[in-house]
């Protein structure tokens, strides 16, 4: 038995599950993903009051620039959905759910790593994409998104999508507007809004703009016409590109492919990523916590603190318990005789801290407890430090000198 845990844990024990800054699954380690996709983005993590959905660019670009690890943390604690505005969400959401497709893998794996029995896939993202979807159908949006009710049955259509359906012309089978049901695209005018169509259009890759007759005469092209026959002028235009190439393959699309990136970029399927990621972040919610604590801590740790901290994250408090267990068999006397004859060395005069010691000289500087400030009105009292000065003009013995002096 134990040659059998011995040869399971040995990966672990070696650094090939976890990496350094995980501490054998106590912590998340996010940092890559940081510095790779969320700095690149300039609008989404602008900043936390709103200014990411608008304003001009060089000042989101500069603000998320500097926005920090810890802040990032903050967010993720808070909740991707409130914390970042939709505006700001859909001016990089290219950038955006590629950072929430490697956000979720990178949980994914950590939560496989450090739960084993958990079934994530069935346990944590089934349900939050049924709930997604539920609420999504009803209302067209969710929290942390507006709701558009022309948009609400667009999160039937992205599921189907992802299951590769597609008909004979090359369309998805099943989902949308059924074309076979009318005869002309005035037919088609008369029983679906313009919303409908912008949205059916939207999805086929087709140009969505114009009078709602536009758009009906355009999709009702597709009732009898493989997409890969339509001409290019009918297509929506890439960014950077012209209408060349524009026209979408018939072959079925893996996960992953280029199919998949282009149906990501809508706000139903930004949204559902934004969800999935969400429920993983609330399984690994007291590890974020956790590391969010360590980074705020180690800001202000030296380099010695922070090894001392890691050796003892490891290896256990040894030195403490080993000082413990030798003045156990020493007696307690020895202690209290040291603790009251050991004499405090402080030829500085530094104040005391509250366990009796000299506080640290850099904090002594730091609040300028080495300057004397007199008051004349007190009678030439001499106050250490600015703080302790200003505090005073609200003592009774400043209030009194200044009664005197009417």
């Amino acid at each position: 038995m134990a040659s059998l845990i011995a040869n399971e844990t040995s990966a672990v024990r070696s650094g090939e599950v976890f990496s350094p800054e995980e501490m054998f699954g106590k912590y998340v380690d996010l940092v890559s993903l940081y510095e790779s996709e969320v700095r690149l983005m300039r609008h989404a993590f602008a900043d936390d009051n709103g200014s990411g959905g608008g304003g001009g660019g060089d000042n989101n670009n500069l603000a998320s620039s500097n926005l920090s690890y810890l802040d990032f943390l903050s967010i993720l604690s808070k909740g991707l959905n409130t914390s970042i505005p939709e505006a700001g969400k859909l001016r990089d959401r290219r950038k955006y759910a590629r950072f929430l497709r490697e956000l979720e893998k990178y949980l994914t794996g950590f939560l496989k790593r450090t739960s084993p029995f958990l079934n994530v896939s069935s346990e944590v993202i089934a349900p939050a994409i049924a709930s997604f979807e539920k609420e999504w159908a009803a209302k067209g949006g969710v929290s942390g998104w507006e709701c558009r009710q022309a948009e609400a049955s667009m999160v039937l259509e992205s599921k189907k999508v992802e299951g590769g359906e597609q008909s004979a012309n090359g369309n998805d089978a099943g989902i949308g507007i059924d074309l076979s049901k009318f005869a002309t695209s005035a037919d088609l005018e008369k029983a679906v809004s313009g919303d409908e169509l912008k949205s059916e259009l939207a999805r086929l890759g087709l140009k969505c703009g114009g009078t709602v007759s536009d758009r009906a005469a355009r999709l009702f092209l597709t009732k009898d016409t493989p997409l890969d026959k339509l001409p290019a002028k009918v297509f929506a235009k890439k960014k950077g590109g012209g209408a060349k190439n524009t026209k979408p393959s018939t072959k079925k699309e893996t996960p992953g492919s280029e199919l998949t990136e282009v149906v990501a970029v809508r706000r139903v399927d930004i949204a559902r990523l934004e969800s999935i990621v969400s429920s993983l972040l609330d399984q690994v919610r007291p590890t974020l916590d956790g590391t969010r604590r360590r980074v705020e801590r180690r800001t202000t740790q030296t380099e010695n603190e922070r090894d001392q901290e890691i050796d003892e994250e490891i290896n256990g408090a040894q030195m403490d318990e080993g000082n413990t267990s030798k003045n156990k068999t020493q007696g307690g006397s020895d202690d209290e005789d040291d603790e009251d004859d050991t004499p405090i060395y402080n030829p500085k005069n530094v104040p005391l801290g509250w366990d009796g010691k000299p506080i640290p000289y850099w904090l002594f500087k730091l609040h300028g407890l080495n300057h004397f400030y007199p008051c004349e009105i007190c009678g030439n009292e001499a106050y250490r430090g600015r703080r302790n000065f200003e505090k005073h003009f609200t003592e009774s013995r400043h209030a009194y000198g200044m009664r005197c002096l009417g």
